[in-house]
């Protein structure tokens, strides 16, 4: 009896505790967040030497 006690309590906790998912989802948005931030600055940098180069060609 008291076998099954302890693990009634023990799955409560998991139920009731749910901090551990605000932990991940600011994790997964922080990751979103870097991956569009990256991608941008990728995409930003290479258009951006391409008006470079071609300005310079034009002189």
């Amino acid at each position: 009896m008291m076998k099954k006690f302890k693990k009634y309590v023990t799955a409560k906790k998991f139920v009731v505790d749910a901090s551990g998912a605000t932990l991940v989802e600011y994790g997964v948005a922080l990751l979103v967040v870097i991956i569009v931030g990256a991608t941008a600055i990728s995409a930003l940098g290479t258009a951006v030497g391409n008006e470079i180069s071609s300005s310079a060609e034009a002189f």
